[in-house]
């Protein structure tokens, strides 16, 4: 993703815009907050309508006296789709969780019961011997038989991007052979954005933000904030949705003691989700995407395996990240 460091002398080459509205930190500014009825690039009229909470928290980071110039018309809602808390409440024992929570168990109890039984590595003739204990029974009455319709029930939640594996050809031998797994880059993004945590903490379109009421300081705290994002943006059709996509990639050593084990792990994220969000660990913002190989390369030269293992990654790189591309080009 590029990046450059802005400087006074890009102000000057900035269009000019006249309709800005100064906003102020308190809840009355909102109402002249929007709209804006400036053109875009292309000529074309365009009406930006942010929500309430989106604006709300915009001008609560922004401070006193800042000035907001959104891209108008971008980030249209054509049709509301459905969620991951709508898809978990279409499985066919969903107007029993009104009365019961855990159905199809009597209470807590019991599913933790289940739920401990099912992961663990007992056979079934062992789960049947659990059970039949007198200290167990009269508190969790339920047959092993339930365990595989556990297994059933699971199936029918909603699920996330299914692993996937390809073995690459190299063009010298490798020690052992190169096996990648990766995720649908496509599916994570569309994860992220139907992750109802980070629903407030998204942004939809781009802006440019002015500290003063003479518009020659700019302030560039956002991705969106940035002169890429807006061109980008200008050549999208009318109502379309910026989205950034950020890649982290970095050689980790899971163990020392045996064998010296290594991964690769390749993350993802989007830049929509604000700063703030997408810092933190516990939000888990990012997604892993794939597991690049890590191998040996067996070539008498020993300069070429820093070579060779620089286009592998890049030859999986270019892999997992094809699902992207299409959706760059058709959107």
């Amino acid at each position: 993703m590029p990046s450059s460091s802005p400087s006074l002398d890009n102000f000057h080459d900035l269009p000019a815009y006249n309709d800005f509205n100064v906003v102020q930190p308190d809840h009355n500014a909102i109402d002249t907050f929007v709209p804006f009825g400036d053109s875009d690039f292309d000529g074309e009229e365009r009406i930006w309508n942010p929500s309430v909470a989106e604006s709300t928290a915009l001008l609560a980071e922004l401070g006193q006296g800042h000035q907001i110039q959104p891209f108008s018309g971008a980030g249209v809602v054509f049709n509301t789709g459905k969620t991951f808390l709508k898809h978990f409440e279409m499985d066919p024992f969903s107007s029993f969780h009104c009365t019961n929570l855990y159905y199809p168990f009597a209470g807590l109890n019991d599913w933790e019961m289940a739920n401990f039984l099912l992961r663990s590595k007992m056979s079934m003739v062992k789960i049947d011997e659990f059970l039949s204990l007198s200290s167990v029974c009269p508190t969790h009455p339920f047959h092993s038989r339930y365990i595989p319709f556990i297994d059933c029930f699971s199936e029918l939640l909603p699920t996330m991007p299914h692993w996937n594996y390809r073995i690459i050809a190299t063009s010298y031998p490798t020690k052992s052979p190169a096996i990648l797994y990766f995720h649908d880059s496509l599916e994570c993004i569309k994860a992220l954005f139907n992750h109802p945590y980070y629903a407030d903490h998204m942004m939809y379109t781009p802006f440019r933000v002015f500290t003063s009421a003479e518009r020659v300081v700019r302030e560039f705290s956002k991705w969106m904030s940035r002169d890429m994002a807006w061109r980008m943006q200008s050549k999208l059709p009318p109502g379309a949705m910026l989205c950034g996509v950020i890649l982290s990639s970095d050689k980790t050593h899971i163990m020392n003691m045996c064998g010296g084990k290594v991964a690769h792990p390749l993350l993802i994220s989007l830049a929509n989700i604000k700063m703030a969000m997408q810092n933190k660990a516990s939000s888990h913002a990012f997604l892993l995407n794939a597991l690049m190989p890590v191998v040996e390369f067996i070539h008498p030269v020993h300069q070429m395996h820093s070579v060779l293992e620089a286009r592998l990654f890049h030859k999986c790189l270019d892999i997992v990240l094809q699902p992207l591309k299409v959706a760059a080009q058709i959107g």
